[in-house]
């Protein structure tokens, strides 16, 4: 494979949104966090966004994740200096088998249909190429790409993206099971054991993570899958299963998602990872790991469980989850250049 500067061939210089949109850009610092932060809860809300912004992401969006990620953000103001639209671009460093830029963009609705998306994703493109060129070096052989998630009812800004040349790789459909209050913890069988997360090895576990995910279409991003997983992970509702021998085969990882809560109004319970070790499958450890989730959730009073499936995945996991009770929600679509 040809070095990543020949295959990103990226831009010697890349001009924020011209001023003639209305907007004046300049770098995202500390200080307008609290600003950014209220743009784009107001987006989201606008929207009918699924996933919702936390504190936590407004600091990744200054340092990266952790100080991890190379992070470039970029704000437009008005004529009042009020923050109406946010750029980021973060290239993944904890990912070291591949190149790997995520994008995304909030501007505020009545600043849309102005052409101030089209120029900033243009932008994005332009320096998600410069980034990764220079984080991984010009000569690297390694994968790349270039991606965002999309909520499927957003047809918009997935024709923007499908204008600037991004295919859509993968729908996730989201689905939830409406708990009553009544779910009965199960019993795992033939020997195997389900038990809590306080009891769980955590660098055993994540290594049947990283073997579960292992055939995944984007398998290169387990490791960041699992850091994401475990900034929500609610011990109280996440498991693991143990063989006869008494070794961790599998895993379910539920979390707590604070900022959905407040968006909704709802208090759920959300799978963010499910894996069983390959040599231990077709043992039902999967149900039992995700009947013990919901359970507990429903113990402390959680209204719902949700999780989220690819709907390409060869294991029918979308018609298991329906087999369980979990109906279709929202979706959204994953969005890529892969170069």
């Amino acid at each position: 494979m040809t070095g990543l500067a020949e295959r990103l061939a990226p831009p010697e210089s890349v001009p924020y949104p011209g001023e003639h949109l209305g907007l004046r850009w300049r770098t995202f610092t500390a200080s307008d966090a609290p600003a950014v932060f209220d743009l784009i809860r107001s987006v989201e809300h606008a929207d009918s966004s699924f996933r919702r912004t936390g504190a936590g992401e407004i600091a990744d969006m200054i340092e990266g994740r952790f100080g991890r990620d190379w992070v470039d953000t970029i704000i437009g103001l008005d004529a009042d200096r009020r923050i109406c639209a946010v750029g980021i671009v973060r290239v993944l460093r904890a990912v070291d088998d591949g190149a790997h830029a995520v994008i995304n963009a909030f501007i505020h609705p009545h600043w849309r249909g102005r052409g101030i998306g089209r120029a900033l994703l243009y932008w994005q493109d332009g320096r998600a190429r410069q980034m990764l060129v220079e984080a991984f070096g010009g000569q690297s052989p390694i994968p790349a790409s270039i991606a965002n998630f999309v909520d499927a009812h957003m047809t918009d800004r997935r024709r923007l993206y499908i204008a600037a040349g991004f295919y859509a790789k993968r729908t996730f459909q989201v689905m939830y099971r409406e708990l009553t209050g009544g779910e009965i913890m199960p019993q795992a069988r033939h020997g195997y054991r389900v038990v809590g997360w306080d009891d769980a090895p955590i660098d055993r576990v994540r290594d049947i993570h990283l073997r579960a995910f292992r055939d995944h279409f984007h398998s290169q991003m387990s490791p960041v899958w699992w850091d994401e997983a475990m900034n929500e992970l609610d011990p109280r509702w996440s498991f693991i299963a143990l063989s006869p021998e008494g070794e961790p085969v599998g895993y379910c990882l539920t979390g707590r998602p604070a900022d959905r809560w407040a968006a909704t109004g709802r208090t759920e319970a959300y799978v963010s990872l499910l894996g069983v070790d390959r040599d231990h499958r077709g043992k039902s450890l999967a149900r039992v790991l995700l009947e013990s989730s919901a359970a507990a959730a429903a113990a402390n009073g959680m209204t719902r469980i949700g999780l989220d499936v690819d709907t390409l995945s060869a294991s029918n996991a979308h018609g298991i989850y329906e087999h369980l009770g979990f109906v279709d929600d929202q979706a959204e679509v994953y969005y890529t250049i892969d170069l």
